[in-house]
């Protein structure tokens, strides 16, 4: 019999702070225009279990990642590799680990934000109760691909209405026995980046779960897809990205539940219910010089390239660099035809589309910004052109260079091992 347990808990930081995930913020918060706020799910089948935590929150990074899952490991006796971290990615949350980012870091929220995360397993596993699941998948209009061709062998940061994006809005439902709601899980690639700022909140997952918190009256939980292409698109008077106001953002989460309230559930059979998970070396393309690096720092013009080329140069005085990162994949596996992938990383969308095309017919959900935000993860197809997220984004991610031609090609290779051994 499955059990289902759940719990939700606010986490927004009680004084101002810095905030992450833009790099012109010169000070710290100035209030909050929505609360930030964290949910645990916890699912017991036969076979196995699995506690999916997500919070609005930009990221995490390995290192917190792997403290939090042992801390949660001690708090529920369930072992690391059965916990996923994710993430909504709302860049208006506190800045708590490190990236290349203005302000510093606010180790006193990273501390609340464990303790609330034990807190909500706690109370998520000990209130487990006999329940079911559904799933339903609708279709979205919200967000646009922002690598726009620039007719040059590159790209422009701007709307490309015909570029890739994964407008699946996959929603997983859980009630109790007697089908009351429990709560629901819902998945959609898209960037929260609508708002910037010194206003702390959610963006519109944090609008789209509110919305459907009041139809359904049960907490409503987020997880970003595949959205490391793709951003709202509040069009401006040119046509390119606007930022809205806290109506109109509002008014698309909105909007969004409406779509996913439109998808008709299926009942889900979890006689299956395992969890599978591995970390595996996404490796980097060529390293920087000492040369190289030297000139950066000596290089006032950028100010960020020059901060990263001195940390980059501290690294190296201790040893070669690095030549591959670390990434976590983990698959859930509900029953033969739905399973619930969740990536490390800022996974562009074309990579979610070809992982939903592993073992088909089965139905496949993607989560990327799952425990360790590595950084972006470029796609196959997007190395020719280039770009930030291709060659100009792992300075913030303190990474010594790109990731390699050959990440999408490990990721799929990786996911389909897991797929294989959950049979």
């Amino acid at each position: 019999m499955l059990k289902i347990g759940v719990a939700q808990l606010d986490i927004t930081p009680p004084n101002s702070v810095w905030l992450t995930g833009y790099g012109n913020r010169d000070h710290r918060s100035e209030g909050v225009y929505q609360a930030l706020r964290a949910g645990a799910l916890f699912l017991q089948g036969a076979p196995g279990a699995a506690l999916i935590l997500s919070a609005d929150l930009i990221g995490y990074s390995s290192a917190f990642a792997a403290g939090a899952k042992l801390a949660l490991s001690e708090a529920t006796g369930l072992h690391p590799g059965q916990i996923v971290l994710t993430a909504t990615h709302t860049h208006c949350a506190p800045f708590f680990t490190p990236w290349m980012m203005p302000g510093q870091l606010e180790p006193g929220y990273a501390a609340l934000v464990q303790d609330r995360f034990v807190e909500l397993a706690r109370r998520a596993c000990a209130g487990a109760v006999p329940g079911r699941l559904a799933f339903s998948r609708g279709r979205s209009t919200f967000g646009v691909n922002r690598r726009l061709p620039d007719g040059q062998g590159g790209v422009h940061f701007a709307p490309n209405p015909d570029g890739t994006i994964d407008r699946d809005l996959d929603t997983l439902w859980c009630s109790d026995a007697q089908g009351l709601p429990l709560a629901s899980l819902t998945f959609y690639g898209c960037h929260p980046t609508s708002r910037g700022g010194y206003l702390i909140g959610g963006d519109y997952p944090g609008y789209l779960t509110r919305a459907l918190e009041e139809e359904t009256g049960a907490p409503a939980f987020f997880a970003t897809g595949c959205a490391g292409d793709v951003r709202p698109w509040f069009k401006s008077e040119t046509g390119g990205f606007a930022t809205p106001d806290l109506d109109q953002l509002e008014a698309a989460g909105r909007a969004m539940a409406a779509e996913v309230l439109q998808s008709q559930p299926t009942p889900v059979a979890a006689d299956q219910l395992r969890l599978a998970g591995a970390f595996h070396l996404l490796p980097y393309a060529d390293p920087p010089t000492r040369e190289k690096l030297q000139a950066m720092a000596a290089d006032p013009a950028n100010p960020l390239l020059q901060q990263w080329a001195g940390l980059m140069l501290q690294n190296l005085d201790r040893g070669p660099l690095p030549t591959a990162c670390p990434q976590e994949i983990q698959v859930l596996q509900l029953n033969s035809d739905l399973r619930l992938v969740f990536l490390g990383g800022e996974i562009l969308s074309a990579i979610g589309l070809h992982l939903k095309e592993v073992r088909r017919p089965a139905t496949t959900v993607v989560a990327g910004y799952s425990n360790g935000l590595i950084g972006y993860v470029p796609s196959q197809d997007t190395y020719d052109l280039g770009g930030y997220e291709v060659d100009g984004s792992h300075y913030y991610f303190l990474r010594p260079a790109p990731f390699a031609r050959d990440a999408e090609s490990r990721i799929l290779a990786q996911t389909q091992a897991l797929v294989r051994t959950l049979g």
